[in-house]
């Protein structure tokens, strides 16, 4: 009996193996084309309960130098994200022209929301422009996506964002390096003390 019931779970395992080694990968950032899979670490975004632990994750696998990799599965596809992630975040101010930053909600490009029928051809505009226009990128390699969400909210809308944002990419079949950082949300509010206008971080 346990024999059988050996035989079977290895005939489970056999054919999900199968399935996933027909399925294309795809990869996504500055470390895909590294060799060393022993320093990986593969997530998903189901993982996760709210961001701030997402981010304590990534941070924690870089510190230890090692490579966080972010795993999209659709029955076709694999996709592997590696985002830009920093032990010691540099100091760094990105140009609102160069840059996506997405909500719990939405996309938005130069302070304005970006409906995901027009994510293609805007991603193509900032890839192409070489700082021509004012509102789009200095150049190609400027190009970020950046996660801005508060550390106490929850996962909703990430995942959707990112098969968004990976197949807009992939429409371009470009050659420049789909960049992709997930930041801490800090809210500054207003507030009276002793009558004087003073601010606060909400986070």
């Amino acid at each position: 009996m346990l024999l059988k019931i050996a035989k079977y779970f290895s005939v489970i395992f056999l054919l999900s193996s199968c399935g996933n080694h027909n399925k294309e990968l795809k990869k996504y950032g500055w470390f895909k084309l590294n060799k060393n899979d022993s320093l990986n670490v593969l997530l998903q975004i189901s993982d996760f309960d709210n961001y701030g632990k997402l981010l304590y994750r990534l941070k924690d696998i870089t510190c230890h130098d090692s490579i966080p990799i972010i795993v999209l599965e659709t029955k076709k596809k694999i996709r592997h994200i590696y985002p830009i992630e920093y032990c010691e975040v540099p100091m760094f101010d990105p140009k609102t022209r160069n840059t996506f930053y997405i909500d719990e909600d939405s996309i938005y490009k130069n302070e304005r929301q970006v409906q995901s029928v027009n994510l293609t051809s805007l991603l193509k505009e900032n890839y192409e422009n070489m700082g021509t226009k004012a509102d789009f990128a200095d150049s190609p390699d400027k190009v970020l996506f950046i996660f801005e969400i508060s550390k106490n909210k929850g996962m909703n809308g990430i995942q959707k964002h990112l098969e968004l944002i990976t197949k807009s990419y992939d429409s371009l079949e470009t050659k420049n390096d789909l960049k992709i950082l997930f930041w801490r949300k800090i809210d500054i509010v207003p507030e009276f003390e002793n009558g004087e206008l003073r601010f606060k971080n909400v986070e």
